[in-house]
């Protein structure tokens, strides 16, 4: 279909604006992300700014269409976009520092208002002051402006998917802000001609106030927008949460429900629905009777396939608010106020999400919640179906049947369902929780369209098997311990091999042996075979004392690496991780090792960075084994601090074993620039002898400029790191995590390390 000129203006003008509006929030996350060491407060701040200067926009958009006229809105609108380019191009200010000793949060979010708050705040306007522009142009589809919401969102998913493939590898920091600009100067370009474009059409007085007796929006209808925007956004986070903290900590994965949340936007605003509301509906309970059957009878399978059923959940979860947010909106006349109140649905979802949530629940139930909420609102636009109507329903069905027919029909059927599941509840059998799963699947598929009966019975079958949880502990691992911070959940866990391991998430932080005879005896990534041995080997024949410096505590292992003389300093940015490592009923590594510790807690980063220069004999890095790694860390800049703090004859050690990111080629190429020489240690996953347990395959890489510490590594199979095709340096002003995706070099590598051992055998070096 062929697109009006001034369609095609106004679609390019939206998708200009959300597009700058989605690449500005990780370009200055990035921004301040040193600043403040990376903390997962650093990106949960800066959301909570950016959707309360959306709300913000949204309402500044809806006031000005109340009050004013479409031209005096246009003269606003164009004169703040002029205004807010004095802050350009975006940069943080020389010589701001967060305040020591104190929370930053409130000294971010001002430096966050002053720097990059005034252009949101006028761009989150846009989508909806230009919709209400349109519908007064007189244009043939003027009379229904919420189409060109899906090109505001089609802005934004392009923006979202593009950031960490194309414009994070491509430009630095100087360069994004810059490019920034260069984009927000063409978008008051495209505001202006698009004000002119309407001009003659648009009143130049502004709209008579609407009431509700004269079709205006009734309070009923601001609560149904406000429900069906909360669900879908508490809904993404939830699920985001859940997939990285228990199916597989890939990186990147939360750019899979944002854009999945964004892109249903797209769908539901455009011309022709693509997928009606009884077939999202269909859709989505067939694909939560799938979850809930995988849930109860195969709770650890493939994660790919396990990530695609909980995105298929919730895409079809969201799309059944979202097309009934679509389907309840109201005519061109109150556009700005459906935006606000859908906005302040959002807004309450990820505070609900992001605040509420840890806050009060130990086990991640805000997912469930939201899926359950998700059941209970299909077809919430329609009175036939609504609670009321089920309740009614009931009462004439027993008035006129009797009590008993409580006892025939879905009611008996309901009743089948939750002894089963209780039955289940008390059975570790495999096969029977299959057939029972069975069961229960039949009969929520035959209760498919009784939306409240089959909302609780949802609620009530993951009440007994929560998402993210096992009452009787994981299939593996008997749960001792689980807590909840701003940080993340921890577990702590016994396993068949009789290992106690301290989890977050899906990440082994730490492994102690529960049997006497090994129980201080450094397991995982620390043991017998692993290359750290060799660096405290080396370490161990220097005379004198020493002092380690160790960013990242995990449970204390590296305190059985004892010498007379030798104290360590852990740097740890979470208070309930010492909290477990010091509490001898879990772990006993520092209690029982005897070597002289302390803990100094924030970002590692900016605390090694308070002490003196030449004060470490070795300098460890220890928190890149996840997914979510603190890249602040591993920063040209970063390193060349880490070699100010060590004496000359120390080094620098960083654990880089990671099942997803091929990290080594990032330390070569920083070695490059710093002048320092790079070595690489490597050893496979063996068997531990004299128990069931296999140590852990890991990767480290050291930096000194002591060539005598570096031929006594080359002589234990220590060689030279390697470079890999488009990895360029990490510093403060550019990363690309892509380019060390997939990180496949684990047996050739392993094959290499091995083959440098053998050799070493025979040098004397």
């Amino acid at each position: 279909m062929k697109l009006s000129p001034l369609v095609s203006l106004y679609s390019l003008t939206l998708l200009l604006s959300a597009a700058l509006l989605f690449s500005v929030q990780p370009m200055f996350s990035k921004m301040v992300l040193p600043y403040l060491g990376g903390t997962p407060q650093v990106w949960n701040t800066c959301m909570l700014f950016f959707q309360m200067m959306l709300l913000g926009g949204y309402a500044y958009a809806h006031g000005t269409t109340k009050y004013l006229s479409i031209r005096m809105q246009a003269i606003l609108q164009i004169g703040l976009l002029a205004l807010f380019t004095i802050v350009l191009p975006i940069v943080i200010p020389v010589g701001v520092e967060p305040p020591e000793g104190l929370d930053p949060t409130l000294w971010q979010l001002g430096l966050m208002l002053t720097t990059v708050g005034g252009p949101f705040f006028v761009l989150a306007a846009s989508a909806p002051m230009l919709q209400r522009w349109f519908a007064a142009s007189g244009d043939k589809d003027s009379s229904n402006p919420y189409f060109l919401y899906g090109a505001s969102n089609l802005g934004s998913m392009t923006s979202l998917l593009l950031y960490p493939v194309l414009i994070e590898p491509l430009l630095s920091l100087s360069g994004q802000a810059h490019t920034w600009m260069l984009g927000y100067f063409a978008l008051i370009a495209l505001t202006g001609l698009s004000a002119f474009m309407i001009w003659k059409a648009a009143p130049a007085s502004a709209p008579a106030r609407v009431t509700a007796s004269s079709g205006g929006v009734t309070w009923k209808q601001r609560f149904l927008w406000l429900t069906l925007a909360f669900i879908p956004s508490s809904l993404m986070l939830g699920v985001t949460t859940f997939m990285t903290m228990d199916i597989a900590a890939v990186p990147m994965l939360w750019i899979l429900p944002l854009a999945i949340y964004v892109g249903t936007f797209i769908l539901v605003f455009a011309r022709k629905q693509l997928l009606s509301l009884e077939n999202a509906i269909t859709l989505q309970a067939a694909m939560l009777i799938v979850l809930i059957a995988q849930k109860i009878s195969f709770p650890f399978i493939d994660p790919l396939f396990l990530i695609a059923i909980h995105l298929s959940v919730f895409f079809f979860s969201a799309m059944t608010c979202h097309i009934q947010l679509a389907q309840s909106r109201p005519d061109a006349r109150n556009l700005t106020e459906f935006y606000l109140i859908m906005s302040l649905g959002g807004a309450l979802g990820g505070f609900f999400n992001a605040i509420i949530a840890p806050q009060f629940m130990v086990i991640p139930l805000e997912y469930v919640f939201a899926l359950v909420l998700a059941c209970m609102v299909r077809h919430a636009g329609n009175p036939a179906k609504s609670f009321q109507a089920a309740i009614d329903s009931v009462k004439n069905t027993l008035k006129q049947k009797g009590i008993d027919s409580l006892f025939s029909g879905p009611f008996l059927m309901a009743f089948v369902a939750l002894f089963i599941t209780v039955f289940l509840f008390n059975t570790s059998s495999k096969f029977v929780l299959f057939g029972g799963s069975a069961l229960i699947a039949m009969i929520l598929s035959y209760m498919m369209d009784r939306r409240w009966l089959f909302s609780f019975l949802v609620a009530m079958i993951f009440g007994f098997f929560p998402l993210g949880y096992h009452w009787g502990g994981d299939a593996y691992n008997e749960v001792i311990h689980r807590d909840r911070n701003f940080f993340g959940i921890v577990k702590i866990a016994n396993t068949k091999q009789g290992e106690r391991i301290l989890l977050h998430g899906t990440t082994n932080h730490g492994t102690q042996v529960m049997d006497e005879k090994f129980r201080l005896t450094p397991m995982s990534y620390y043991s017998i075979h692993s290359p750290i041995r060799n660096v405290f080997k080396v370490l161990d024949d220097k005379p004198g004392d020493q002092k380690i410096g160790i960013l990242g505590l995990g449970i204390g292992v590296t305190a059985c690496f004892k010498k007379p003389g030798r104290t360590i300093d852990y740097f740890e940015i979470d208070k309930l991780v010492q909290e477990i490592a010091e509490d001898p009923q879990y772990f006993t590594f520092l209690k029982d090792c005897g070597t002289d510790y302390e803990v100094i807690l924030g970002d590692g980063r900016l605390t090694v960075a308070k002490k003196p220069d030449d004060t470490y004999d070795l300098i460890v890095t220890d928190a890149f084994t996840s997914d979510n790694i603190p890249i602040h860390l591993l920063t040209v800049e970063a390193l060349q601090m880490y070699l100010n703090k060590i004496k000359d004859d120390g080094a620098v050690l960083v654990h880089i074993s990671n099942r997803f990111l091929d990290l080594e080629p990032v330390l070569y190429e920083a070695s490059q620039v710093l002048g320092v020489p790079a070595i690489v240690g490597m050893s496979d996953d063996t068997d531990i002898p004299g128990t069931e347990i296999k140590a852990y395959a890991s990767h480290w890489v050291l930096f000194t400029k002591n060539e005598d510490f570096r031929n006594k590594l080359r002589g234990m199979g220590w060689t030279d790191a390697r470079s890999r095709k488009g990895v360029k340096p990490w510093t403060d002003q550019y990363s690309n995590i892509f380019r060390v995706l997939n990180n496949v070099t684990g047996f050739q590598r392993s094959k290499e390390i091995a083959a440098a051992k053998k050799e070493a055998e025979q040098t004397d070096y």
